[in-house]
């Protein structure tokens, strides 16, 4: 009765593990190491996050404007805005005061070009890295891309151990 339990439960297991590979969307896009030094013209700047003092889950992403259409972050609308056609230099420099928003300290601002999919390059994500003894973390953010119908889909959410160590920290999150 034991074995045919624990065989049930595994069975069960791996159904749900299917359903939910088959519901995530296309293959991820991985990003590398920026080269700040092939930066656009202009782009259009997504700002998330930094809606209180303590957040720390703040990003920024400077999407080239022809691709920008491609793009949909995988969140509320009310947690980001988007900003069109901000020159190179301002759309770095804004993103980068705006990840080190918020009372926590950043030691560190992290930028990875995203791939497009088909060889080129979308643009650059801006993401903050904080001191390895906070609560969360050095990067709380699982920030993760997949290519899904011509469309670019951006899912951002915490690290299941950030969320943890917040829950349990008592800090708002």
């Amino acid at each position: 009765m034991k074995a045919t339990r624990q065989n049930l439960e595994v069975a069960v297991a791996l159904i749900i593990i299917f359903i939910v590979q088959g519901l995530r969307p296309g293959p991820p896009l991985l990003t590398d190491t920026a080269d700040l030094k092939s930066l656009e013209v202009t782009y259009d700047l997504f700002l998330y996050g930094c809606r209180y003092p303590y957040d720390i889950e703040h990003a920024a992403f400077l999407i080239t404007p022809d691709k920008s259409g491609m793009v949909e972050l995988y969140v509320p609308a009310t947690s980001y805005k988007v900003k069109r056609g901000v020159p190179a230099e301002q759309a770095l420099a804004e993103a980068n005061m705006h990840v080190r928003c918020g009372v926590r300290t950043v030691e560190a601002v992290r930028v990875h070009r995203i791939p497009d999919g088909s060889g080129g390059t979308l643009g650059f994500e801006v993401l903050p890295r904080y001191p390895f003894t906070d609560v969360g973390g050095m990067d709380p953010l699982n920030v993760s891309y997949a290519l899904e119908d011509g469309k670019i889909i951006v899912y951002i959410n915490l690290f299941p151990a950030a969320e943890r160590q917040l829950r349990h920290s008592g800090e708002q999150y």
